[in-house]
């Protein structure tokens, strides 16, 4: 009696921190997809008013334009996958991980459903990194044989062409 009673709490410890090793507080998406859907809002952190066009309430494409990774030679851009956070925690993450990169603080993101990506033959890379909600959007026309700055036309209009659909939303907390 003892014994099962002991193996029971065992078992219960063991799930609870098995559960908070994988993400799955209450600050994070539980255990997320490996792949992100066509159906999960993604967000773009703005920081500058500029990257706003008020007349329609959306972020301009420069909020979308990749940048080439380093480590992985190819052009990203950096994601949030927002679809089931609180405004409060959408908020963190952009104040613990964006900002510093930035170094600006965050007014507003740009929010998306992410079939309006995968429209322009683009994917994503969820990689999970540096945040369990971070995703990369990769994809992006990339002609090796040919300067970046050459090619960059080429990136401009697809991120010309998402932008309107990333409807601004502007920071109601400030944490």
């Amino acid at each position: 009696m003892v014994g099962n009673r002991l193996i029971s709490q065992i078992r219960n410890l063991f799930a609870t921190v098995l559960s908070k090793s994988h993400g799955t507080s209450s600050n994070s998406t539980p255990r997320l997809k490996g792949s992100v859907e066509s159906h999960e809002l993604v967000s773009s952190f703005v920081v500058n008013s500029g990257d706003i066009v008020k007349a329609t309430n959306t972020i301009r494409h420069s909020r979308l334009m990749p940048r080439r990774n380093d480590g992985t030679g190819r052009f990203e851009t950096s994601i949030c996958r927002s679809s089931g956070l609180s405004n409060t925690r959408i908020w963190e993450i952009g104040a613990e991980y964006f900002e510093p990169f930035a170094k600006r603080v965050i007014i507003g993101c740009g929010t998306s459903i992410s079939q309006k990506v995968f429209s322009e033959g683009l994917s994503f890379d969820a990689n999970g990194v540096p945040y369990p909600e971070h995703a990369d959007i990769v994809g992006w026309p990339d002609d090796r044989s040919q300067p970046d700055e050459k090619t960059k036309h080429s990136r401009m209009i697809v991120a010309q062409r998402m932008a309107p659909h990333f409807r601004y939303v502007p920071r109601t907390e400030k944490n």
